[in-house]
């Protein structure tokens, strides 16, 4: 059965920072240098959330007339979608955790490779460089916050793994959910999926919003 597709024109909830000419003709250059592979492949995956499939070579195939555009606006931009994954949409309204989760991607490519031209003598083999990168993406992201007590633990895993570790995965989000604790995966299933199933038990149990 032939998967359904929409074309949608996406407006980000809320402000999103505005890019400079700079940052948008990267993220449309299509050559080895650009940013649009990535952010299409991207893109792509953010859509397919909750999918049951970990072969990324698959996904891009069954959507390989899928497009993703930038429409810049006078504050901002939108995004068009062409050919996009109709699972994503409910009523012909995107998801609206896909929908924050498409800009925040947007955000973090768009930062991660404007900082190191901006950091002077910044090495990619240099595990210090690479530790303080990830820190201002975190930052920059608003994941890291003064005055705010850390609630978010990494849970990280294999996507094919038996039954017996899927539910030991999901019992340890569920433990790490009745502690007020939030999680953060690679997404997909397997060990992605468990500790989420698990902590949103969790957090309705101790009603955590």
């Amino acid at each position: 059965m032939t998967e359904t597709t929409m074309n949608a024109l996406v407006s980000p909830e809320g402000s999103l920072e505005i890019l400079s000419n700079y940052e948008v003709s990267r993220l449309k250059d299509k050559s080895e240098g650009g940013l649009y592979r990535l952010f299409r492949q991207c893109a792509l995956a953010v859509l397919n959330t909750g999918v049951e499939t970990d072969d990324c070579k698959e996904l891009m195939e069954a959507h390989a007339d899928f497009d993703v555009r930038l429409v810049p606006q006078p504050r901002g931009l939108k995004l068009e979608l062409i050919n996009a994954p109709g699972h994503a949409f409910v009523d012909g309204e995107m998801l609206r955790a896909i929908r924050e989760h498409l800009f925040s991607v947007l955000r973090d490519i768009v930062y991660s490779h404007s900082l190191p031209n901006s950091v002077a003598g910044f090495r990619k083999d240099n595990p210090e460089d690479l530790t303080n990168l990830v820190f201002h993406i975190l930052r920059n992201a608003r994941v890291l916050e003064a005055g705010r007590q850390p609630d978010l633990v990494v849970c990280w895993g294999g996507h094919s793994i038996s039954h017996d570790e899927y539910q030991y995965s999901k019992d340890v989000g569920h433990q790490l959910g009745l502690r007020g604790l939030s999680i953060c995966t690679g997404c997909g299933p397997g060990a992605m999926k468990g500790p989420m199933k698990g902590a949103t038990i969790g957090h309705a149990k101790q009603r955590v919003k």
